[in-house]
């Protein structure tokens, strides 16, 4: 790890997978719920979520306590956004296609309810959370471990994630012009059976990590 690299603290705890698919910029990344045996959801499956509706409390992210991963500064903090509270994959992704979010309506429109933290020299978004979930306002100082919100499904968004990123200033447009890379500091990973703590972890698509809180 070079030293002037960009560390954070784990924003969520308990089981989540890192997923950065395609088409979805290079060094930004979702996160998602899921049980020991790697399930996203709480009742029924991905079939029945690919082929039917279902309500976003199937899912295990829903709700989530969601953390600040930095000490710093809210500058943005966003709670207008309605989440969309039934689902289907297909259904919601051909949707996202036909009707994609316009500027002109704000970063709402794509992101849903966020936070923008300012911390020392860059600045971490976290989107798509619960609209009233919010505790936080602009001005407020945060610290590393402090609850922001909980994850939702608001803003451009197939089902409930937390999105995050860390940008080298609070520009949002255009889009994921000013990302920056980033480490997550500490989580578990699976190894020969085992959770094996790491530091400084490279986030990586389809990675799992359990990410244990540390008391603030």
């Amino acid at each position: 790890m070079q030293r002037n690299e960009i560390v954070i603290d784990p924003p969520l705890a308990g089981h989540w997978v890192i997923y950065n698919p395609p088409g979805h910029p290079g060094l930004a990344y979702d996160f998602l719920a899921e049980d020991r045996k790697k399930s996203l959801y709480r009742r029924g499956g991905f079939l029945r979520h690919l082929f039917s509706f279902i309500s976003v409390e199937d899912t295990l992210t829903w709700s989530s306590p969601v953390y600040s991963p930095v000490d710093g500064v809210v500058v943005e903090s966003h709670d207008a956004e309605v989440d969309r509270k039934r689902i289907s994959f297909a259904y919601d992704l051909v949707s996202l296609l036909l009707n994609k979010p316009e500027v002109a309506n704000g970063f709402g429109a794509f992101g849903g309810n966020h936070v923008m933290i300012q911390a020392e020299g860059y600045f971490v978004l976290l989107c798509h959370l619960k609209k009233g979930s919010l505790i936080v306002k602009e001005g407020d100082q945060v610290t590393a471990g402090q609850k922001v919100g909980e994850v939702g499904n608001s803003g451009s968004s197939i089902q409930p994630h937390l999105h995050v990123q860390v940008m080298s200033d609070e520009k949002i447009f255009p889009l994921f012009a000013n990302l920056v890379p980033f480490r997550i500091s500490r989580a578990k990973v699976m190894q020969d059976r085992d959770w094996i703590l790491q530091q400084n972890i490279q986030p990586k698509n389809r990675a799992h990590y359990l990410f244990e809180r540390i008391d603030v």
